[in-house]
């Protein structure tokens, strides 16, 4: 490709979404319908490797994993696409989420926090015991709480008077299902609170659960979804827990740092990378080394090939396809690239 091209936006109105975050990036009033992710990109049946996304989360998404290359090789029939699943967001506002499992003090830490007895005597002599997270994870989540554990959990919560992030989302999750032992899954993984410009990374197999919050993300273009708790829809324990990487990684190890670039920053993570170009009515040049997803953030932007053989102005939920060489920009907002690393 050696011109500019078109890129349509699709918007996906899930449940979870919100009514005004995507619209108002549109430039127009509040959806009647949760407008959850603004796609940029050609799955499933396009060229592109890596899909876009601008991503509203209003209400918390159901616990998941995706698949790597060999687990869909492996069992092919078990999945919509032939592709592994990373996915790299940038927060836009501050966005909270759950992150792999965490390690076995920050576990039992997590579990105390939460101030109810019958919770920590319940799940705490377990992972002393030498209990797996596959087991853990196999007693809780989609189990009715026949012990009435959840009803205690968010009676305790509601009477902390400064709770913390994690507490705050704890009792959120458990008000969302109260009937049901999924949200002391939730114990078992890392916690993350991002701010505007913090990234995190999640390879395939992790476990993980988007909880509140905007971001741009990238992802390789699949749709390979294991759902495990955390939700309404059907859910496949045997193989969420197949598939899932059960080991225990410090938050760290899945934050992303910017690198600086003259005009703008770069996030990169195996087979991703994002860039953040501030925009200003100034022209500026840009170069990419491969073909690239273009959005804006907030304003307009005009885009124009080096050479001058094409230009396209986008906004909203209008995007472009840029070819790799060096191209112009100005404009209002800021201006992502999404591609392959």
């Amino acid at each position: 490709m050696s011109k500019i091209q078109q890129l349509n936006g699709v918007v996906k109105t899930y449940a979870w979404g919100s009514h005004s975050v995507l619209a108002g990036n549109r430039g127009v009033k509040s959806s009647d319908l949760p407008e959850a992710e603004l796609w940029f990109g050609d799955f499933p049946n396009g060229r592109l490797p890596v899909l876009a996304k601008i991503l509203a989360v209003a209400q918390t998404l159901s616990l998941q994993v995706h698949p790597d290359r060999v687990q869909v090789a492996a069992t092919p029939n078990l999945f919509s696409d032939a592709n592994h699943k990373p996915e790299m967001l940038v927060a836009l506002s501050e966005f909270y989420a759950l992150a792999g499992i965490a390690s076995e003090i920050q576990i039992i830490e997590a579990i105390d926090s939460m101030g109810t007895k019958s919770i920590s005597n319940f799940l705490i002599p377990k992972i002393k015991n030498g209990d797996s997270i596959s087991n853990l994870l196999s007693i809780l989540l989609g189990s009715p709480d026949d012990l009435k554990l959840i009803p205690e959990l968010i009676n305790n919560l509601q009477k902390i008077a400064n709770p913390s992030d994690r507490q705050g989302w704890t009792l959120v999750v458990a008000n969302t299902y109260p009937d049901r032992l999924d949200v002391l899954a939730t114990l078992l993984c890392n916690f993350v609170k991002l701010t505007p410009g913090q990234a995190v990374y999640l390879p395939p197999r992790t476990i993980h659960a988007y909880l509140n919050g905007v971001g741009v993300e990238v992802m390789a273009a699949s749709d390979n979804v294991v759902r495990g708790g955390l939700t309404i829809k059907p859910i496949d324990l045997k193989l969420f827990l197949d598939i899932a990487d059960t080991s225990a990684k410090n938050l760290e190890s899945y934050l992303v740092v910017p690198e600086n670039l003259v005009n703008g920053k770069t996030w990169n993570a195996p087979d991703l990378k994002l860039a953040e170009l501030p925009l200003s009515q100034d022209p500026q040049t840009h170069l990419l080394t491969t073909e690239t997803i273009a959005f804006v953030w907030g304003g307009e932007v005009l885009l124009s090939a080096a050479k001058g053989e094409s230009s396209i102005t986008i906004s909203g939920d209008l995007g472009a396809i840029l070819p790799a060489g060096r191209f112009e920009y100005s404009g209002t907002g800021s201006l992502w690239l999404a591609s392959q690393g």
